[in-house]
């Protein structure tokens, strides 16, 4: 197996938010609202039909647990923190627009959760992980349909 940055960031165990027998957390670090976090399968599996049942338990089971951790933290000073040793310019990007972000000091009110299941779907890392990501009330002008928005145009189809 060539080298997973996932399976790197777990050994070295430093940017860790949460874990249990099955899955890790950890910020994402090109947010797309605070509190962004990736749920990653600690054993490298690379598509949703890798998981055993008791990985998909730990995915279900992880979620409350992190959206409690993510609503005891202060997310700006969690920003504060990444724009200070980022991945790269992009990285810094992302985290310091994150200061700006109408959530940044409020509590999480609901959240969107996926996957990009393959290259065409958008992942860019080959160690299966989902995003949950935070929502803030007025975060967006409309919300209407959520997830659809990954293809530009379809997101309001109550029009």
């Amino acid at each position: 197996m060539s080298k997973c940055v996932f399976c790197d960031i777990y050994g070295e165990g430093k940017e860790v938010i949460y874990e249990n027998e099955s899955v890790f957390s950890r910020f994402d670090k090109y947010p797309v609202s605070p509190g962004h976090v990736e749920i990653i399968p600690i054993r490298h599996v690379v598509s949703l039909e890798d998981l055993t049942d008791v990985e998909w338990s730990g995915i279900r089971s992880a979620i409350e647990p992190i959206l409690e951790t993510l609503n005891d933290l202060s997310l700006r000073k969690v920003y504060e923190n990444l724009i200070v040793n980022p991945l790269d310019n992009w990285s810094e990007h992302f985290c310091a627009d994150m200061l700006n972000h109408i959530g940044v000091d409020q509590k999480i009110a609901e959240y969107n959760f996926g996957v990009n299941e393959g290259r065409s779907a958008g992942r860019t890392i080959d160690h299966l992980h989902f995003h949950l990501i935070p929502r803030f009330k007025g975060d967006v002008k409309n919300p209407t349909g959520g997830i659809r928005s990954v293809i530009p145009a379809k997101g309001n189809y109550k029009q």
